[in-house]
């Protein structure tokens, strides 16, 4: 028995196929991932506050010893950050493109380098 014809066009064209299917899936996998995630501040303000009793009549005695010194209240503002939002990546780089490249220059695979767990000490002590 004889070997088998194969076609050179037809295993060239497979192989072309397969890594369009590979490189658009792997363009599809950055364009999703690289939308970046909101960093959502509220700032909410709150009216001055009015000192009362003691504090009150020390500051008005300071007020009136000298002409220099004056009573400005302000408001207070208290920060509200979520970053639940957040990528993983936007903690590192600034675009998904630098974090890619990141972690393929430091071997890193899927945000975990190869030997962390051989050398992780939870799994080895239990």
């Amino acid at each position: 028995m004889g070997r088998k014809e194969r076609s050179n066009i037809v295993r060239i064209e497979k192989a072309t196929r397969s890594s369009k299917r590979k490189y658009t899936n792997s363009l599809q996998d950055l364009a999703r991932e690289s939308i970046p995630g909101e960093w959502n501040t509220e700032i909410i303000e709150y009216p001055a506050t009015v000192p009362v009793g003691a504090e009150f009549e020390l500051l008005q005695d300071v007020l009136a010893s000298s002409d220099n010194v004056f009573y400005k209240p302000r408001r207070r503002r208290e920060y509200r950050v979520d970053s639940s939002n957040l990528k993983r990546w936007q903690l590192y780089a600034e675009n998904y493109i630098d974090w890619v490249g990141y972690s393929q220059t430091n071997g890193l695979s899927h945000h975990i380098q190869d030997f962390d767990i051989l050398f992780d000490d939870k799994e080895n002590n239990e």
